[in-house]
């Protein structure tokens, strides 16, 4: 068989021509240059931070260009338009951008408050159906030195401490066979109010108001 191709009738191959020839170069890699006017709209980036306003912004190119400064000399009635539309357009981007954070915070400050009102009415309620549960079981005690006749006493949680003062006589211990009373007085009386709930810590408790 006689092969035919393009090197065939050749008296000399070059093969290191021949490897060149078809053999891939390495891609170069584009080299993207930023125009002037690219340059100007990242220029207005920090001007931004610097807190130019929309009018600010304007005196500031008219300067430039009366000054005859490099970037701004080549600068069309079109680019100098579009340079101010595009700044307004951040003094827009931003500004709601603020306002949208304010109304986060306002929103999650309102949350706060009205989880705090909502966990305090919760605990002050507890709290009073305790001190009623309290007084009926104190009227069925039978030991010494427990006023029974409670009546006359305020339930309101927030007089607690002054009603405590006057529900036993001097010296009186609480007993063994108080139980059916006790419970309720060492919850009441605890300072920590997830006791109140059967609760035993503060993560409990609030979780317990979130999903009441």
């Amino acid at each position: 068989m006689y092969s035919s191709h393009h090197q065939v009738g050749r008296p000399r191959v070059n093969k290191v021509r021949e490897g060149i020839k078809n053999k891939k170069t390495h891609v170069q890699k584009k080299n993207t240059k930023s125009s002037g006017l690219d340059k100007l709209f990242k220029l207005q980036e920090e001007l931004l931070k610097e807190g130019l306003n929309e009018n600010e912004y304007n005196d500031y190119i008219v300067n430039k260009i009366d000054n005859n400064k490099y970037y701004y000399r080549s600068l069309s009635n079109k680019d100098f338009e579009l340079l101010k539309k595009r700044y307004y357009d951040l003094i827009v981007k931003e500004s709601n951008r603020y306002s949208e954070i304010g109304d986060i915070k306002r929103i999650n400050r309102k949350r706060r408050l009205d989880f705090r009102r909502k966990k305090k009415g919760m605990i002050l309620e507890k709290k009073e159906i305790l001190i009623k549960e309290l007084f009926r079981k104190m009227k069925k005690s039978n030991t010494i030195g427990v006023l029974k006749n409670t009546d006359s006493l305020s339930t309101d949680p927030e007089k607690w401490n002054e009603t405590k003062l006057v529900l036993f006589s001097g010296g009186r211990y609480i007993e063994s066979h108080d139980k059916g009373w006790v419970n309720i007085y060492r919850k009441i009386t605890s300072g920590f109010s997830p006791h109140l709930f059967n609760l035993h810590s503060i993560q409990s408790l609030n979780q317990y108001v979130l999903d009441f």
